[in-house]
């Protein structure tokens, strides 16, 4: 782990639904089949061990926060 990116997640830099940020947060893949990276990776590992209704209720959190610029 620690070698695949970190996107931003918020709805400036991305147009994922919100399945594809709930598989994203139990797999650690991207939509283009890229991997997790960084300390992200950890929140990836613990995510995975919530449910399926758990992980799109964060998805559709993330999709109401306002977007954030990437760097």
């Amino acid at each position: 782990s620690g070698k695949g990116r970190i996107p931003n997640i918020t709805p400036a830099a991305l147009q994922w639904s919100l399945e594809e940020i709930a598989d994203y947060l139990e797999t650690g893949l991207t939509p283009d089949f890229d991997v997790v990276g960084g300390s992200m990776a950890k929140v990836v590992d613990n995510l995975a061990k919530l449910s399926p209704e758990d992980r799109l209720a964060i998805a559709q959190y993330l999709k109401a926060l306002p977007s954030i610029p990437t760097p």
